[in-house]
């Protein structure tokens, strides 16, 4: 089972909070929320992974598709708390070359009022 809350930080910055696991059976509906945050016009998409337990290939996959859709539309999504075992199977992967990561929700707020967004 997997689970979505929605803050919106501005009229295009939203952080979703994902908990539970993302895989074969909730990828739908990750790729749905996203794809549903960004047609609410949210351009910059922050996803908190701190209540992801597990990210199987599915998520993967689902993570990509939310990248491709986001980019898509002139937006980005972000990958905010990854634990050490996602951000060890997004480096094997080189997903992390293509994925922006970042430690905190509040360290990739930083960057951004500052200019200093990675270009993935």
């Amino acid at each position: 089972m997997i689970h979505f809350q929605s803050n919106n930080i501005s009229e295009y910055l939203s952080v979703v909070a994902v908990t539970g696991k993302l895989n074969e059976t909730s990828r739908s509906h990750f790729f749905q929320c996203i794809s549903d945050t960004l047609d609410e016009g949210f351009s910059q998409v922050i996803v908190d992974c701190s209540g992801l337990g597990l990210l199987g290939s599915s998520g993967l996959a689902a993570l990509l598709m939310a990248r491709k859709q986001a980019r898509r539309k002139g937006g980005r999504v972000y990958l905010t708390h990854v634990n050490s075992t996602m951000s060890e199977l997004l480096e094997k992967t080189k997903l992390s070359t293509l994925l922006a990561i970042y430690p905190s929700t509040d360290s990739l707020l930083g960057s951004m009022s500052r200019g200093e967004l990675v270009s993935a």
